[in-house]
């Protein structure tokens, strides 16, 4: 799913600056050389030299004599220089090789520096995932454990439905269904609302047949069919909770058996069963400006946050790879407008505000609350880590080009 991002080198001196390209601004206490320590990343040397540290790839010149220009190590000598009265970076890198003999030996590319702490995002890159609607239809399913348990750990035995073309041996991933991101119309008519707000909410599988998903559906498609219409699901959000193997499937695949192999927690009826993800990433890929610019991109999602997440913790945004938002794509965070009394001049007991509220009311700007970068897309989600900021990014606050 992921595409490798590497930073990018000017193999010219005269690197000519997109039209697009923003204007950098160098930190005000930014040093003229700066060598590479352990445990840096590519966004702290970044800060190092830049107020806006996704501008990197604006002003980085590698040598494209060095092996792997892109990559950056412990050791190197980073040098802030002018082309052409415009600042640029430029590396020193004084043990590109070490020479055995005639031959020669490479750098190992596991000691270059990440753009961010893989400790901080491994989780959500190993343990969730985004599906789409016919994912989660077709999806087998825990429909039982072993003794009518309530609960299942690792060496019990589950019993799954719809489980297709399984062969004994195969591993499967035990996944819990978390919540459902999806984007609603705030004002009728429906279809030509002026406004969409994005929601978050928890979700678990079940049938389409019992009586109240058939009213369920009743409702949805004759009485309020048009706000119905007009909802876009943006993903169904799994956890990725533990693996099971086949150990027999049942006649015409309608029942399949699994044994809990390993699992972080207990198994219960209604857990899917998917395909072991694939784990690939690239963990040098260069932060960036953002160029996706929608009015309605909102923070979807806070880990283990019930107010405001701060930096170098992790939030679900609604746009993702069909919109064209990208892994590296740094975007700005502003809390939406809010709506106050004046109450220095129209206090709570203005008769003249009692016909006329809104005389009364006043509209307080958005404030900008720290800066995102993407790390993980799906097709209408993706997963951001907090990088900076003064104030806590909030659920529902808007995402903006930085």
């Amino acid at each position: 799913m992921f595409k490798k991002q590497h930073l990018i080198i000017a193999l010219l001196i005269g690197f000519i600056f997109s039209a697009y390209a923003q204007e950098v601004e160098l930190n005000p206490s930014h040093p003229d050389t700066y060598v590479v320590q352990t445990g840096d990343t590519l966004w702290d040397i970044s800060a190092v030299f830049l107020k806006s540290p996704w501008l990197w790839p604006e002003i980085w010149h590698a040598n494209p004599q060095i092996n792997n220009p892109h990559l950056i190590y412990p050791g190197d000598q980073i040098n802030l220089v002018y082309i052409d009265g415009k600042p640029a970076l430029t590396l020193n890198r004084s043990h590109p090789t070490v020479k055995l003999g005639p031959k020669v030996r490479d750098i190992d590319h596991n000691d270059a520096i990440q753009t961010i702490p893989l400790k901080d995002i491994e989780p959500f890159l190993r343990r969730l995932r985004v599906l789409n609607e016919e994912d989660i239809d077709l999806a087998p399913y825990v429909v039982a454990e072993e003794e009518d348990r309530n609960v299942a750990v690792t060496g019990h035995l589950i019993y799954v439905r719809n489980l297709k073309n399984a062969r004994q041996g195969d591993r499967l991933a035990i996944v819990r269904p978390t919540v459902i991101y999806r984007e609603v119309p705030t004002t009728y008519p429906w279809e030509t609302s002026d406004g969409h707000e994005v929601e978050s909410i928890e979700w678990q599988k079940s049938s389409a047949y019992t009586t109240t998903a058939v009213m369920s559906r009743f409702w949805k498609k004759y009485i309020d069919r048009t706000y119905w219409e007009n909802v876009k699901i943006l993903g169904y959000e799994v956890a990725d909770t533990g693996i099971a193997e086949v150990v027999r499937v049942g006649a015409d695949d309608e029942v399949t058996t699994l044994k809990i192999v390993d699992v972080d927690t207990e198994v219960k009826q209604g857990d899917l069963i998917l395909p072991l993800d694939s784990f690939s990433f690239d963990p040098y890929f260069q932060p960036k400006a953002a160029e996706v610019d929608d009015e309605n991109i909102r923070v979807v999602a806070l880990n283990n946050a019930l107010f405001g997440s701060g930096r170098r913790q992790i939030v679900a945004i609604s746009n993702g790879s069909d919109q064209g938002v990208k892994v590296g794509d740094v975007f700005s965070v502003f809390s939406p407008e809010r709506v106050i009394r004046d109450e220095v001049m129209h206090p709570k007991e203005d008769l003249k505000t009692l016909f006329r509220p809104s005389k009364a009311k006043v509209t307080l700007p958005m404030e900008l609350n720290g800066h995102i970068m993407v790390f993980k897309t799906f097709d209408n989600i993706s997963y951001a880590i907090i990088r900076g900021g003064n104030r806590p990014v909030k659920l529902y606050d808007y995402v903006k080009l930085p």
